[in-house]
């Protein structure tokens, strides 16, 4: 059975059409056309939302990392004193668990547990006595730190 029907024929070059009744409403091309818009648009909008983040990301994102470093180490500068005695209190712990389990094994100690254990101990130690070293090497680097001013005067 054919969906065209007897009555009408393809055109071809010098015929002017079919003479069947085109169905009422929007007709196929149209709506294909229609169809093809929508998607066309969706597409689009899609790519505008890839380009957007695309473009605007590397422009934003330093600025978002330099912000939450830069407030992270605000908050390191006042958490200084206790994250130094919890440093102190994990290099004690290691040592004290290498020494225990040296004793327990009778094993000797492997070269690169020591070579990490006295990085980790000559590190604490600078990050504990900071406060009397920091003056020297910021002389030595040319810093000056301001001293805070009060808002009474």
């Amino acid at each position: 059975m054919s969906v065209i029907g007897p009555s009408c024929r393809l055109p071809c070059d010098g015929s002017p059409g079919c003479g069947c009744v085109a169905p009422k409403g929007i007709g196929t091309k149209a709506a294909a056309t229609a169809s093809v818009a929508a998607a066309s648009a969706s597409v689009t909008a899609w790519a505008a939302a890839a380009c957007t983040a695309c473009c605007v990301l590397p422009f934003t994102l330093p600025a978002a990392l330099l912000a939450l470093v830069g407030g992270s180490i605000a908050v390191l500068d006042h958490a200084h004193l206790w994250v130094t005695r919890l440093a102190v209190a994990a290099v004690i712990a290691a040592w004290l668990w290498i020494i225990w389990q040296r004793r327990k094994t009778r094993r000797p100690i492997a070269r690169a547990t020591m070579a990490l254990m006295i990085a980790a101990s000559l590190l604490t130690a600078v990050a504990a006595s900071w406060p009397w070293i920091e003056p020297a090497v910021f002389k030595t680097l040319g810093i000056v730190k301001k001293k805070a001013v009060s808002p009474n005067g």
